[in-house]
């Protein structure tokens, strides 16, 4: 059986993807355990459908987002966000502290860095049929800002919404975070 790292979707589909107009409806959208045998505080997802401009679930697309409380009281929590087409990893922000990424291909459009350090985005590019990293520009106050990078995300992708982006501590997950 192939892997899904094989499958190589086309640049033109991926440039459609990422300009067109997108919203996603976050009225119900709950914030459950990644996997259920994971020791506390564990790893949360929110998986919601992606719509176009006509209400339109957009075929094989979704935003699958992740969060972890912080586990120690000097650490921050730990989150990324994607946007998941086909089951690849379209575009990501990647929030963290202390984190690197090294781009193996700079051959790209828009060209990246050989090396980021700290918070940034990722691209699928068919040309290698990988993900490149750019640094986020926008000024980062806080690195835990929950809104903050789900609204970047949101808004690097194109994509609007509808109801209130819940907040994966004050949902119904089960789950406290850390006093700083």
């Amino acid at each position: 059986m192939a892997s899904i790292n094989e499958l190589i979707i086309p640049q033109w589909e991926i440039d459609n993807i990422m300009q067109q107009k997108k919203i996603v409806n976050f009225n119900h959208a709950i914030w459950s355990k990644k996997q259920f045998n994971q020791p506390e505080p564990a790893w949360l997802k929110l998986a919601l459908p992606v719509f176009d401009e006509n209400q339109l679930p957009i075929t094989h697309l979704k935003l699958q987002w992740q969060y972890r409380p912080a586990r120690r009281a000097e650490l921050i929590p730990e989150m990324n966000f994607m946007a998941m087409y086909k089951n690849r990893r379209l575009f990501a922000v990647d929030q963290g502290q202390n984190i690197s990424h090294h781009n193996a291909f700079t051959d790209v459009l828009p060209t990246p860095p050989t090396r980021i350090e700290g918070c940034h985005y990722h691209l699928l590019h068919e040309k290698h049929n990988q993900e490149t990293g750019y640094p986020i520009e926008k000024k980062i106050e806080k690195t835990d800002d929950f809104f903050f990078f789900s609204e970047y995300f949101l808004e690097q992708f194109n994509c609007s919404y509808t109801g209130k982006i819940p907040h994966p501590i004050y949902s119904n997950n089960g789950q406290m975070e850390l006093s700083l």
